[in-house]
């Protein structure tokens, strides 16, 4: 899940095992001052489509962690995670931020709120907010929600607001509107933070326009998404010509162009499409390559709707 929100137009899952696939991935880059194992870890990540070289980009960064390289932590729990490897995220994160690393707190959070693990999450959260980080502050908002503590969210979203994060106009506005039912609200949030540096707002205020029978509207809006690359706006995009159009050739199409530009999750929306339509042969291979790259979701949904089959 952007662990986004419960919306179904939103286009980030919101289940316990989305958010470090989702959110955490893209924020894991940011750390300065590579070392030269980082460095060589981090260009092997960025290049690694295919299993062998992702494996050889997770074993240097651990040698870059032995090393005592302070950017490696963050880059490792990034492959980790992006490999589905959530036990070892937190066995390398946890003791670090115990010994005072509060700059991982925030994955750390992520990391355990995917592991049920919700009292430690909120903990970690905490942590990392104290610092005035406005994307841990968005995340706990998420997870706030998740735990149906909505006021809390609210409040938590509005201060990540504030801050100026990318996210948290979006995600506050589909609380409102999915969690609250409250579409008054959700549209003074979405009109309020439209702004193309915030490409999700455009998505959000869709699935406002979208509720009020506004679909033209929404349309325009989601099309203006795709032309600011906005997260998951082909996912969004899909979703709309599917439930509000019902085109399902377009919308087809449009979760086949997520997973060609990587969108986030775009492998368990597409999968999900395919099985709901009676592609299950297709649908299991596209939620089997999605939950091999670390969506906890794709996993989920083919130990729900597949049976194991063991080889002889």
């Amino acid at each position: 899940m952007s662990r986004a929100c419960s919306a179904p137009l939103c286009g980030l899952d919101t289940s316990a095992g989305g958010l470090a696939f989702v959110q955490i991935v893209g924020d894991l880059m940011s750390e300065p001052d590579l070392g030269p194992l980082s460095r060589r870890g981090s260009d092997l990540l960025d290049g690694g489509t295919g299993r062998r070289p992702y494996e050889r980009a997770i074993e240097v960064l651990e040698q870059a962690v032995a090393a005592g390289e302070p950017a490696a932590a963050r880059l490792l729990a990034r492959g980790y995670l992006e490999r589905g490897r959530l036990i070892e995220a937190q066995e390398l994160l946890g003791p670090l931020v115990a010994a005072g690393r509060d700059d991982l707190a925030d994955v750390l959070a992520d990391v355990l709120a995917d592991l049920g693990m919700t009292s430690d999450a909120e903990s970690a959260y905490l942590l990392a907010v104290a610092g005035g980080d406005s994307k841990a502050m968005n995340n706990f908002a998420l997870f706030l929600a998740e735990q149906g503590r909505l006021d809390e969210a609210v409040t938590m979203f509005e201060r990540a607001v504030e801050l100026d994060d990318t996210l948290a106009p979006a995600n506050l506005a589909r609380t409102h509107l999915h969690d609250r039912r409250d579409v008054a609200a959700a549209l003074a949030v979405a009109e309020r933070h439209l702004d193309p540096a915030k490409p999700t707002t455009y998505c959000a205020l869709a699935e406002v326009y979208a509720e009020l029978g506004r679909q033209d509207e929404a349309e325009q809006l989601l099309r203006k998404a795709i032309d600011l690359e906005a997260q998951q706006a082909h996912i969004d995009y899909a979703k709309f010509l599917h439930r509000h159009r019902n085109d399902l050739v377009a919308a087809e199409r449009e979760y086949r162009l997520a997973g060609e530009l990587d969108e986030p999750a775009a492998g368990y929306h597409l999968g999900a499409f395919l099985l709901d339509h009676g592609d299950e042969d297709e649908a299991a291979d596209v939620l089997e390559q999605a939950a091999s790259w670390g969506d906890l979701d794709a996993r989920r949904l083919l130990d729900t709707e597949f049976e194991l089959v063991m080889d002889p």
